[in-house]
């Protein structure tokens, strides 16, 4: 019996271990670029871009098409008319019971202006769908860090909350024996029992949410939501490594080469082809085709057999459609297309100064986070401190509970507002390493 239970123990450490991973924020990062459903559809519009010019490019090369016809007149026309002259009308029968045709048709278009604008703006979406994916990738390594972050936040506030439970418990039973003995009065043992019961209550609450921050990260990575994951990171370890990374703050920002402004200078030259095509449309469409039909007639259904009569026809045929006169509707169409490329040029210029902005703003606000960091830092050592001298105080005589409970809650206090500050700078080194992605890969 004692054997099967340790083979059981067995199967269950090896199956709990397939069943989790243990990621670094780097890893997971990886892992989404890999799995992320919005990168899997980056990828898919790219493709879909390239078929797009696939088929544009097509409707400059021939173009063939073959046809084929089998009738069977089942009541053939006739033609009445008085051929004697006589007055009596005459039924006159035409045709065959069966018919036959086929033809094959080439088409060749020689010019036409929209077909030029056409593979120009295939280039241009495809290179929209590369923007997009660099978009994608850069906004999900942003999104996957501020999951992380909060899922570490959560993770470590669970954490100092067992460690304060555990505290309480131990001073909670401590309090009731001192109470039952005389030594303290009943007050303070139910202080510190429902400052226990308190913690206990935002423990159970700071689960469920350290949960669901798990969850949400999961969703951004692409990882299955009902797989376990496990934190490899440290909180302080990530702001201590993303204080030295002082590189994201003294490269040089320039805007043109952000994701976002290349995604708009991309919908700016959308805007120049339209206005192109619009004009292009004055000039004349140019095409050339070749037909060749043959018609086979006869009273049999075999229509290929002797009785059968074949009629063979061909021709080569050049078309020009030239647009005259549109009413001034083909001017204001050009005058509308020059309307939406300037408020396109308009809101791209807007796009460069708000993000020579923004960067500056992101570089003040993770400097400040970083200082905001190591203050918390120092003002939970402080509280620990008063905290613990206020426990021998009170051991003593010389601190009441009210005292004790304050300390404590100044203590849990500064814990939180240390983990915040943390989750505070790592968001904003996340904002900037998105702002900065094109800068950082020269």
């Amino acid at each position: 019996m004692r054997k099967t239970v340790m083979l059981f123990s067995i199967l269950c450490c090896a199956f709990t271990g397939q069943a989790q991973e243990k990621f670094t924020l780097a890893s997971a990062q990886e892992y989404a670029l890999d799995h992320a459903y919005g990168v899997q559809i980056a990828e898919l519009e790219i493709q879909r871009a390239r078929q797009i010019y696939l088929q544009n490019l097509a409707i400059g090369l021939p173009q063939a098409s073959a046809s084929g016809q089998y009738i069977y007149n089942v009541e053939l026309g006739a033609l009445v008319t008085d051929f004697d002259g006589n007055g009596v009308l005459e039924e006159l029968v035409f045709g065959t019971d069966y018919q036959a045709q086929g033809g094959l048709v080439v088409n060749q278009l020689i010019f036409d202006g929209s077909y030029v604008v056409a593979l120009m703006a295939a280039k241009v979406l495809k290179e929209s769908a590369e923007i997009g994916m660099d978009q994608s990738k850069a906004s999900l390594k942003r999104e996957v860090a501020k999951a992380y972050h909060l899922a570490l936040l959560s993770e470590e506030s669970v954490e100092v909350l067992k460690a304060n439970k555990g505290y309480l418990a131990d001073l909670a039973e401590e309090m009731k024996k001192m109470n039952e003995a005389g030594m303290v009065s009943k007050a303070d043992a139910d202080q510190m029992m429902l400052n226990y019961n308190n913690v206990e209550n935002a423990l159970r609450y700071t689960e469920g949410q350290a949960n669901v921050a798990k969850m949400l990260l999961k969703l951004q990575m692409g990882y299955p939501v009902q797989q376990e994951l496990l934190l490899a990171d440290k909180m302080e370890d990530l702001v201590v490594n993303a204080a030295a990374a002082s590189t994201l703050t003294t490269v040089g920002f320039d805007p043109t080469k952000s994701v976002d402004y290349l995604g708009m200078a991309n919908q700016v030259e959308g805007a120049k082809l339209q206005v192109l095509n619009k004009q292009l449309a004055y000039l004349p469409s140019i095409g050339v085709s070749y037909q060749n039909n043959i018609q086979y007639m006869s009273s049999e259904s075999n229509i290929f057999g002797d009785a059968a009569v074949d009629i063979p026809s061909s021709l080569v045929a050049g078309s020009v459609s030239v647009p005259l006169f549109s009413s001034g509707n083909g001017r204001a169409q050009v005058q509308e297309a020059k309307i939406q490329r300037e408020q396109a040029m308009i809101g791209l210029q807007q796009l460069e100064e708000g993000l020579i902005m923004q960067h500056g703003a992101l570089v003040n606000e993770f400097h400040q986070g970083i200082a905001n960091f190591l203050a918390q830092k120092e003002n939970v050592a402080l509280a620990k401190r008063i905290r613990d001298q206020r426990r021998k105080e009170y051991d003593e005589g010389l601190a009441s509970s009210m005292e004790l409970t304050q300390t404590e809650t100044q203590y849990q206090e500064a814990l939180q507002a240390m983990f915040i500050a943390a989750q505070n700078a790592l968001d904003k080194k996340s904002e900037l390493e998105y702002l900065m992605t094109k800068q950082q890969k020269q």
